[in-house]
């Protein structure tokens, strides 16, 4: 079994303490559209894509992202709660999405049949 870099579970953890405190914050008043679901889904991605080089099998990948989904639904309603910021079921979705696509990057085979190096 391949090793996991220390530094790899340090840069996931601390992405997503990061995603934590950028998404609680108190709403500064700054309107982020038509670019917020895009850029929930970018940073979602990089989410997934971070993942994979925290964990050994694909199974443990199926499950990091579920919860990573997981958490951005927690996230959301955290939301509710803060001053200026709502709840958005859409931007759950772009989340969702975005774990999806930095999953299949993620696990995507090389032409010859052979997987990323991970």
């Amino acid at each position: 079994m391949a090793q996991i870099a220390p530094l790899s579970r340090l840069v996931f953890l601390v992405y997503a303490v990061a995603i934590g405190f950028v998404s609680l914050r108190p709403a500064d008043g700054v309107a982020l559209k038509p670019w917020d679901k895009l850029m929930h889904f970018a940073v979602y991605t990089v989410f997934a894509l971070l993942a994979h080089r925290v964990v050994r099998t694909r199974r443990q990948y199926i499950v990091l992202a579920l919860a990573i989904i997981a958490y951005s639904g927690l996230l959301e309603v955290g939301q509710s709660f803060m001053p200026g910021r709502v709840m958005s079921v859409y931007d759950l979705l772009a989340n969702a999405l975005g774990v999806w696509v930095g999953a299949l990057m993620a696990t995507m085979r090389r032409p010859g049949g052979s997987e990323p190096d991970r």
